[in-house]
């Protein structure tokens, strides 16, 4: 009697188990596994309904200098050495837009900033300290193209087909009067930043910031844009003038 009641018991322990052991290896795995493709067909149906989307970003880093020194006849250079990031952001639009402005941008270091940026400059040192970006930057929408050139980019400005891409300039100061002697005319690029004790990692950056756009049905859509400062590739670095970086993206604005 008592080896059947031991039996008996040894059985409902191992029913226990198996009973253990189906649900957390299958049921969950099933359940997971559901929950999981759940999640991807909600993603694709936002991918498919949502009518905006960033669908490349350019990018060029490079450096500069702004000369303290106004004797011209003196070899000693006095250099406030920034180094930049001028960034062309294009949106896939499927419906006109109303508004659309950048919002909260991010740093990691208070020597970093962000700037509205006029795209016939867009590679170039010019900087628009009217246009930096500390909380909010609306920008004006036009509803015609500009085939003839007549509106000039030199205030921001966005077209409701979005035909011209975004384009802002990141900067970042890493040296204040910092001085060179040199006889030889200093080039203005990234290579200036050879000149000093800078090293290469230590220019690895990013920041973000929020595009948001209103159709005129009133509909709101943004997205969160994390830039990472590009300064080198394959084959250079910023230390040899610039950095250009190209990529193709599908990000949705929800």
């Amino acid at each position: 009697m008592k080896k059947n009641v031991i039996l008996i018991f040894l059985i409902i322990i191992i029913f226990i188990l198996d009973s253990f052991l189906f649900y957390n290896y299958i049921f969950l795995k099933y359940k997971a596994k559901n929950s999981l493709e759940k999640n991807e067909i909600i993603i694709a149906e936002n991918l498919s309904n949502t009518p905006f989307k960033v669908s490349k970003i350019i990018l060029y880093s490079s450096a500069s200098a702004e000369n303290k020194n106004t004797n011209f006849q003196n070899t000693n250079w006095i250099l406030d050495i920034y180094q930049y990031t001028d960034i062309a952001i294009f949106i896939d639009s499927l419906a006109a837009i109303k508004n659309l402005s950048i919002t909260n941008p991010k740093f990691n270091s208070t020597s970093q900033k962000l700037y509205y940026l006029d795209s016939n400059n867009f590679g170039s040192v010019d900087i628009d300290y009217n246009f930096e970006i500390t909380n909010t930057l609306d920008f004006s929408i036009l509803n015609f193209s500009n085939t003839d050139n007549s509106i000039k980019y030199n205030t921001p400005v966005f077209f409701a087909n979005a035909s011209n891409p975004i384009t802002l300039k990141f900067t970042n100061t890493l040296f204040k009067n910092f001085s060179i002697d040199s006889k030889e005319k200093l080039a203005f690029n990234g290579s200036l930043l050879s000149k000093t004790p800078i090293k290469l990692e230590q220019l690895f950056s990013n920041f973000s910031f929020c595009i948001n756009i209103t159709d005129y049905n009133n509909q709101h859509y943004s997205t969160i844009l994390d830039i990472e400062i590009p300064v080198q590739n394959e084959s250079s670095n910023i230390f040899n003038g610039y950095i250009y970086s190209e990529k193709l993206l599908n990000m949705p604005l929800f």
